[in-house]
């Protein structure tokens, strides 16, 4: 059997990021909705978690599903929109091999995590319509703050992606 599928492999140092072809005039107007986005979910999720945070009438698990939640939505925009906006912005098209990984890794281990907030938080539900007497005891504060839904979640991603064999 020929062996012409098999190629060596060695990390790259850096990629080349394309931007939208033949539209390089107009990267700053493509740059503002996208520049506008951005700081409204940076805005609207940090308002969420403060108003949580300071009325004590919102100090429950459906609040904090929501916490949670707006949590695993920060940190894929943080991750992608800042390089984003530095290609259309100053023209930067170069991304090293680690901010790559680092950056593919956290997208996926927060989207991992937003999953498993969703399930409890259906679970939740299904437990307040089915069973209404017992959610109050089945889903308290610190079953929800210890038990959180993500961290079984984040450490099986990161069980496997630790386990990988490497170079």
């Amino acid at each position: 059997m020929s062996n012409s599928n098999s190629t060596d492999f060695t990390n790259p140092s850096t990629f080349i990021l394309l931007d939208i072809p033949g539209l390089e005039a107009a990267h700053v107007w493509i740059s503002i909705p996208f520049c506008a986005m951005y700081d409204i979910a940076i805005l609207g999720n940090f308002s969420i978690l403060f108003i949580v945070k300071r009325e004590s009438s919102l100090h429950g698990p459906l609040y904090y599903f929501l916490c949670m939640l707006v949590i695993t939505d920060l940190v894929p925009s943080m991750a992608v929109l800042p390089k984003m906006l530095s290609i259309f912005w100053f023209n930067s098209r170069e991304i090293n091999f680690s901010a790559c990984l680092t950056q593919m890794y956290f997208i996926l281990s927060f989207f991992m995590i937003e999953s498993g907030i969703l399930v409890a938080m259906a679970f939740d539900h299904f437990v307040a319509i089915c069973d209404p007497l017992r959610h109050s005891t089945t889903l308290t504060n610190p079953v929800v703050v210890q038990n959180w839904p993500g961290r079984g979640a984040a450490q099986h991603h990161a069980h496997i992606s630790l386990s990988l064999p490497g170079k």
